[in-house]
């Protein structure tokens, strides 16, 4: 009976063969890649934990699904839209130590959701409601 020996050299081959595979495997991403986010809004936290970023990615989410669902029913126009926001901002940074902790914040959301919807007082129909959560929904990816 003849036994097939491994020659010593065969085996430091299959372990210099293992080790560049395994070498080669660290540089293959492990799980989903996250994207990082872009715009006037996650150029201001860019320094914020990601506690303040969840923070106010949720005060967004709320106000997007507040203004969807209504669709100008209890909410009729932009003016009363503002007061509402205005409130429910005071509301949920109030006690906090997120007002003016990030530098230009504030004008970076007023950017990012003027560019769904004008300014102007105007009487808030399904289709502005959508863009004024889609608004907030911008300001909302910009904190991830």
């Amino acid at each position: 009976m003849h036994s097939a020996a491994t020659s010593p050299a065969s085996v430091k081959h299959w372990i210099l063969l293992g080790a560049v595979a395994f070498a080669a495997l660290q540089f293959l991403p492990v799980g989903p890649q996250r994207s990082v986010a872009t715009g006037p809004v996650a150029k201001a936290l860019e320094s914020a934990s990601s506690t303040d970023r969840a923070r106010v990615a949720s005060v967004y989410a709320s106000l997007a699904d507040l203004i969807e669902r209504d669709g100008g029913k209890l909410i009729p126009t932009t003016a009363v839209w503002r007061a509402i926001y205005a409130d429910a901002l005071r509301l949920a940074a109030g006690g906090t130590d997120l007002p003016g902790k990030y530098k230009g914040l504030d004008t970076a959301i007023e950017e990012t959701l003027g560019q769904h919807y004008a300014l102007d007082n105007m009487p808030i129909d399904q289709e502005l409601a959508k863009q004024i959560a889609a608004g907030c929904r911008a300001v909302e990816t910009q904190c991830e």
